[in-house]
């Protein structure tokens, strides 16, 4: 357990969580969010649109840190915020740990897990001629490495992780079936996108548990009663989201078909082949491999967010498959260890940025006006619910405008986004308003 929050505590101090060191561009509108819910009062809307606006946005990362906000201010939220992070972390990583066998299997089973990533390095240099500082963009589609996900987007990799550790340890028969189906839907208000990248391993789950007529009442009765309770957050996060619907995304077959050549089909087609038999089933293994073959085509929103965040629960079943695989020398255990090797230059890319460049200063504006240092060119709708839009269950009677003072500048000092040769401004300090 030790081992486990030393690594989570360096990790998530790298990714500039408390601000001691660089943050990536995503933060400039999650700590103004932190910011918004610290100094408003509960429930508020923002006034900056002709109709008043809900924050309506999976929160549940920020709720616990907006509460030290409002007691002992924003530098003790910071902290708060990755304290938060670090013992969720350190838990599953912990959780995770207790299917290998023994010491030495659960340290490889964490470093492998830690450096899990595709041969960005590759296809970067491929179709860039370089590498490039955010080496998972090369393709503009994206399976997120491990560290890129604490980096990114730690509350989406808590919640898919959530559903992979539980499912492994329901698999080996370490724990039942009820509890691990009724905390699934408490993720919803960290990511739903995780939660939905969860649902067909949980799918998988309940079919082998009819299929082997072992299905107890509390099997129904624990998930139930937890999404009963979850209904009030499902509302709210659907409420007004007309914008943030479901579409096909068109990926040309030869994008998908590279793109998976280097993310996917190194890991999937040597485990598929392999003579031994798979840890957590063949049916697992299929499952993830036809779900990371599919996603890509599906879109939710205005970005390839869904694809990067319903993989996480697939992708972590697999980087647990490769571990298992590589501890017990199987046979296809060099190749493995080769594109690991590879890969593991996309995680360590993250953290060389984490080290160079300058750390994260304090955001002092609202979200509308962090969104628009970076976000201007993109809509807001997925952040955001018109209040005339939201179901009278939960829409606030008399919400509080939030703040609408704001400072002449977001933050003190630069902020410079990832180096990209597409991208004039990368590498640079931006333009902050």
């Amino acid at each position: 357990m030790l081992t486990c929050f030393l690594v989570a505590l360096g990790l998530l101090l790298l990714s500039g969580e408390g601000r001691f060191f660089y943050a990536n561009v995503d933060w400039q509108v999650r700590f103004a969010v932190l910011r918004d819910m610290g100094i408003n009062p509960w429930p508020f809307v923002y006034t900056a649109r002709a109709e008043p606006d809900l924050l309506r946005a999976p929160i549940g990362m920020f709720l616990v840190p907006a509460l030290v906000f409002k007691v002992l201010g924003a530098r003790a939220a910071d902290v708060a915020l990755l304290l938060q992070n670090v013992t969720l972390i350190a838990l599953l990583l912990a959780l995770g740990s207790q299917l290998f066998a023994d010491r030495r299997s659960r340290l490889i089973g964490l470093t492998i897990f830690i450096l899990f990533s595709g041969m960005d390095a590759i296809g970067d240099l491929l179709m860039q001629g370089t590498l490039t500082g955010h080496l998972e963009d090369w393709a503009e589609i994206q399976y997120s490495s491990t560290i890129t996900l604490l980096f990114w987007v730690p509350q989406h990799a808590i919640a898919g992780w959530l559903g992979a550790v539980g499912y492994m340890l329901w698999r080996e028969g370490r724990v039942p079936l009820a509890p691990w189906l009724a905390v699934l839907p408490l993720t919803a208000l960290w990511s739903p996108l995780g939660l939905m990248g969860a649902m067909p391993f949980a799918a998988l789950a309940g079919l082998r548990t009819l299929i082997s007529r072992s299905l107890l009442l509390r099997d129904l009765l624990a998930p139930a009663a937890s999404l009963l309770l979850c209904v009030p957050s499902l509302i709210y996060l659907a409420a007004g989201s007309d914008d943030v619907g479901f579409h096909w995304q068109p990926i040309p077959f030869v994008q998908w078909l590279l793109f998976q050549s280097f993310e996917t089909l190194p890991y999937l087609i040597p485990l598929a082949i392999a003579e031994r038999s798979t840890r957590f089933g063949r049916d697992s293994l299929w499952l993830a491999f036809a779900w990371l073959m599919l996603i890509p085509f599906v879109q939710i929103g205005w970005s390839t967010d869904f694809m990067m965040r319903g993989s996480i629960t697939g992708l972590a079943v697999l980087a647990a498959m490769v571990s298992d695989h590589v501890v017990q020398r199987g046979e296809r255990r060099r190749w493995l260890m080769v594109v690991l090797a590879i890969g593991s230059l996309t995680g360590l890319a993250e953290i060389r940025r984490a080290l160079v460049y300058p750390a994260a200063p304090e955001v002092r504006c609202s979200f509308f006006k962090a969104w628009d240092q970076t976000f201007a060119a993109f809509p807001k709708g997925s952040y955001l619910a018109p209040l005339d839009k939201v179901p009278a269950l939960i829409r606030p009677v008399d919400p509080a405008p939030a703040d609408a003072h704001e400072p002449a500048r977001c933050w003190d000092g630069s902020w410079k986004l990832p180096y990209d040769p597409r991208n004039a401004l990368s590498d640079r300090e931006d333009g902050v308003k």
